[in-house]
């Protein structure tokens, strides 16, 4: 096993947080919750900017208790990531009332593929680094979302495997898993998202330009084969490194409350949405920002 696990820092300095506002880890391999604190609408702090920053890189999840934020505000207080990255389909219609934000309803679930691991965006080369999902309506019951850290899954495996990963590139493809098929149902439509979101290659592993940590950059969404192997062995490979992406070990599952809000670096955390909610109605909006 790779001894870098230990670059998975524990970030606890809470001088940084407003005053009645604390900080508390969710599990040891991703994830914290901060309470107490309430967005008024100004500009952040620079040094609870920069703690925020410093805890979604090195703890991959930041979440936020209800109340901290508003539909028409989390993105005022999210945008503090960087610059606002629009993207939207036919099913994910721009929120009501936030034009910065689009909506992600169970109601245009067959359309949808947020139920199968992935990033967002990852059908791009350019994906944004950050999202941020604000829950704005919930089923009685049901409806979590997972999340995985993909840099500490890098960190497992074997040092001589890792090394081979190393040299492996992927293609990606919006396409993998029927996400232009199903969505766009006429041919025109079809035919000009695939020319808008083309196959391209990339590395299997990655480099976090701020952590430097390493981080298994496939899905089961948007990788459709590893480059340069047999259809067998690439099948095989990404069924390992899929396996190791959705372990308990790897995951956390977060039980969503009515105006909570998550944010996570999207480049190593991966997610899906347990879609568990039977007739319910699960609304969440999204907002996703460049680094």
């Amino acid at each position: 096993m790779s001894t870098a696990t230990a670059t998975l820092r524990v970030v606890s300095d809470s001088s940084a947080l407003p005053p009645g506002a604390r900080i508390s880890q969710i599990r040891p391999v991703l994830g914290s919750l901060i309470q107490g604190f309430r967005f008024d609408g100004k500009p952040l702090k620079d040094d609870f900017r920069a703690m925020l920053r410093d805890l979604l890189h090195n703890r991959g999840l930041v979440v936020f208790e209800a109340g901290t934020v508003t539909a028409e505000n989390f993105t005022a207080f999210a945008g503090f990531l960087g610059e606002f990255f629009h993207y939207a389909g036919p099913h994910t219609p721009r929120a009501p009332e936030n034009p910065d934000a689009t909506t992600i309803d169970s109601v245009r679930d067959t359309h949808l593929r947020n139920h199968i691991w992935h990033a967002d965006g990852g059908f791009r080369s350019d994906a944004p680094a950050f999202t941020a999902l604000y829950a704005h309506q919930l089923p009685e019951a049901g409806g979590d979302t997972m999340y995985s850290n993909a840099a500490w899954v890098h960190e497992q495996l074997d040092p001589l495997f890792a090394a081979y990963l190393d040299t492996l590139s992927v293609i990606q493809s919006a396409d993998a898993t029927g996400h232009i098929t199903d969505r766009y149902l006429d041919a025109d439509s079809a035919a000009a998202a695939r020319q808008k979101m083309p196959p391209f290659e990339m590395p299997l592993v990655r480099v976090h330009p701020v952590t430097g940590r390493r981080w298994i950059a496939v899905n089961e969404s948007y990788v459709a084969y590893i480059k340069g192997v047999s259809r067998v062995t690439s099948q095989n490979l990404l069924g390992i490194l899929f396996d190791m992406i959705k372990s308990p070990e790897a995951t956390v599952r977060f039980t969503w409350t009515q105006g909570a809000l998550a944010i996570w670096d999207n480049r190593v955390v991966q997610h899906k949405g347990i879609k568990d909610y039977g007739g319910g109605r699960r609304v969440l909006y999204r907002a996703t920002m460049t680094a």
